[in-house]
């Protein structure tokens, strides 16, 4: 995770890395490691806040030669070339709860949703930058019960007001960012299939969870 170290070139004390790969992959597929975090994320979760952002990963050449298609496997490209866009919700205290990957072309708003409702409970203020402000997002957040934090986008007939010292508090999810990318396997994607690199993901929170 550290180091971004090839399979190959596992240190041989421990066993032979076909060995290593084979339990990552069966784990992997089997949804161990977004379970592990789903239960820290329940258990331990500061939910006065909800934060979502997305970053996006840039694709080594070596794992753009995907046999499924780079689209199945969320690689596409924008401005950077090849990437994946991570988006992830974080709670009050910038920990990691959620993510999802999908194209670099696939814009923020899509995946909001998706991600709030993971975590989100009446009273819950979520916190997002204005590539979230559309009216969908706003309308599940109050059916919800929450408190859509969100800065309205100039492209609006009206001014929506909203609370611009809670929303400082939003810098925690690009912190979390920051925390993740320290990883070198996830600051660079290296695995071709999406379920390995959501693997790898989901193994570099729980890190943050236990403070690694």
């Amino acid at each position: 995770m550290r180091t971004g170290s090839p399979w190959r070139d596992l240190p041989s004390c421990l066993g032979p890395w076909q060995s290593v790969y084979t339990r990552f992959r069966s784990w992997s597929d089997s949804g161990l490691w977004s379970y592990i975090l789903a239960e820290l994320a329940q258990e331990g979760a500061d939910l006065e806040y909800l934060m979502v952002d997305s970053s996006s990963v840039r694709v080594h050449q070596d794992a753009a030669r995907t046999h499924r298609g780079q689209e199945v496997d969320a690689m596409g490209k924008s401005r950077g070339g090849l990437t994946t866009k991570v988006h992830a919700l974080c709670d009050a205290l910038g920990y990691p709860l959620a993510f999802i990957l999908t194209c670099a072309q696939r814009g923020d708003a899509t995946q909001g949703i998706g991600l709030l409702q993971k975590a989100i409970q009446p009273g819950c203020a979520c916190l997002l930058d204005g590539g979230y402000d559309s009216d969908a997002i706003r309308e599940y957040v109050l059916q919800e019960g929450g408190t859509a934090v969100i800065p309205p986008k100039i492209t609006r007939t009206s001014t929506i007001p909203f609370d611009k010292h809670t929303y400082k508090e939003r810098h925690k999810v690009e912190n979390l960012f920051q925390k993740l990318k320290r990883f070198r396997r996830i600051a660079t994607r290296y695995e071709k299939n999406v379920t390995r690199f959501a693997a790898m993901i989901a193994i570099a929170a729980i890190f943050i969870w236990f403070r690694f």
